[in-house]
């Protein structure tokens, strides 16, 4: 092969418009986060339609959205909502999210503390059958006696 055919085969593959990686990239970075859980999301889609014997078209019309969307999902580009995720969960039946329970009423506490705002107009809240006052001069280390399981 002559060094003029070479250069020519490579002006062949050199594009005339500039390349879109850059900007792919900072979007990339930018949603970083969310994008790496929807690809995981999407591994664990594509893996139950597989075991399942169940095609995209089908999991589409089971949550009324359109195969195309549920083909951006299981490509792993797709900011999913929480509804969406769970009609997903649904239809499979497998779970996709888990979100943690608190089995420690220290957590309750911990949330009046942090957030006094949840308190009524009259500084109390009804908690189980127990009306606790919203005192703001004690700083409620003993909390937990309220909550005592």
């Amino acid at each position: 092969m002559t060094a003029n055919t070479l250069r020519n085969k490579i002006k062949g593959l050199i594009s005339d418009k500039p390349s879109g990686w850059i900007k792919d990239a900072d979007i990339y970075d930018a949603n970083k986060d969310w994008m790496d859980k929807s690809a995981l999301i999407a591994v664990k889609i594509l893996s139950s339609l597989r075991s399942k014997s169940v095609t995209q078209k089908e999991l589409a019309e089971s949550i009324s959205v359109t195969p195309q969307y549920i083909n951006k999902v299981v490509k792993g580009g797709e900011n999913l909502s929480l509804a969406t995720i769970c009609k997903i969960e649904k239809s499979l039946g497998i779970t996709l999210i888990s979100v943690p329970t608190f089995q420690n009423s220290q957590v309750i506490a911990d949330s009046f503390i942090c957030f006094p705002h949840v308190i009524s107009r009259n500084n109390s809240i009804l908690l189980g059958s127990e009306r606790i006052v919203y005192d703001p001069d004690n700083n409620y280390q003993n909390i937990e006696d309220h909550f005592a399981a």
